[in-house]
């Protein structure tokens, strides 16, 4: 450690402690000098466990990820169609970075739907594959009604601007202009928030957004990282479905290497899913048989997210 170390003062030779105080400075730093140099680099505790309440720790730190399941061999892709398939992949990595990069800056297109926060999983899940509804009727009857009776006030309060116009006609015609511009801007505000509330919040059934080329340019790293790990968590706990596969397919087009370890031990997660969902299809027509050979070799040989040792078929 001493050549790692900055020295503050040069100490001489160092000197074996015995029974006498050291006398100066000097000497009691050659003989800490003669104590440091005999530590040994690791220290490990003999603990007697027979003297104390502890149980004795296992040995194993960490238990062991489930193996990749195994499905039969005539639904694996052979090895020449997942070589073709790979340069095709890379290529097309290649061509959607392109056209990102290039991608002019100032393109609003106002039929672009706009995209929930990062952090906002629930808001993500309806943005990509849409909501069945039917939890919030009632507070949607509830805003009618409550817009309806504000309408109803008002209709009130105009007849009774118009009885006082018959009395004073000058001074209550200013007023009632005020409170009709009073009335206007309390009527559009309503309305925004009905649209705001109609957006998102209100449960009402919504369809899905496919992964369009619109979409993808408007997705950093940072939001790519986040949406794989966000889908991979979605398909641990659902069906596969064609919808998932394609989005999964175009964010790992853009998912960018070297991936964090975080990312890893997902897609090694999605790897095992996915070797699931394909040990349980019993026919070759399988119309999801494609997309999880694909998906699986996008995550296994182009991510390297399989070990030497996992064996594919039975």
């Amino acid at each position: 450690m001493d050549e790692f170390q900055a020295k503050a003062f040069e100490v001489g030779e160092e000197i074996e402690p015995d029974d006498n105080e050291p006398l100066t400075g000097e000497e009691y730093l050659q003989r800490v000098k003669w104590q440091s140099n005999r530590c040994p680099s690791v220290v490990v505790a003999d603990i007697d466990y027979s003297k104390i309440k502890v149980t004795i720790p296992s040995k194993t730190y960490f238990t062991l990820p489930p193996s990749i399941t195994k499905c039969k061999k005539e639904l694996l892709p052979t090895i020449t169609w997942e070589k073709e398939f790979l340069n095709d992949f890379s290529e097309f990595r290649q061509k959607l970075q392109y056209i990102k990069l290039n991608r002019p800056k100032n393109n609003n297109n106002n039929l672009s739907p706009q995209l929930p926060h990062i952090n906002d999983k629930r808001y993500w899940y309806i943005f990509c594959f849409g909501s069945n509804g039917s939890n919030n009727d009632i507070k949607m009857k509830d805003i009618n009604n409550n817009h309806n009776s504000k309408n109803n006030n008002n209709n009130n309060n105009e007849f009774e601007n118009e009885e006082e116009e018959e009395e004073e006609e000058d001074y209550e015609n200013c007023e009632y202009n005020e409170e009709d511009e009073e009335e206007d801007e309390e009527e559009e505000d309503e309305e925004e928030d009905e649209e705001e509330e109609e957006d998102y919040s209100t449960k009402k059934p919504t369809l899905g957004n496919k992964p369009t080329m619109d979409i993808l340019c408007r997705l950093d790293h940072v939001l790519t990282v986040a949406l794989v790990n966000y889908h991979i968590e979605w398909l641990e706990k659902r069906e596969f479905t064609q919808e998932r596969s394609y989005w999964l397919y175009m964010l790992l087009s853009l998912l960018e290497k070297p991936i964090d370890p975080d990312t890893c031990s997902n897609l090694r997660s999605c790897i095992r899913r996915l070797s699931v969902f394909r040990s349980k299809i019993t026919n070759l027509n399988d119309p999801n048989l494609p997309s999880i050979n694909i998906l699986f070799t996008i995550i296994g040989k182009y991510f390297d997210q399989l070990e030497p040792t996992d064996i594919l078929y039975l």
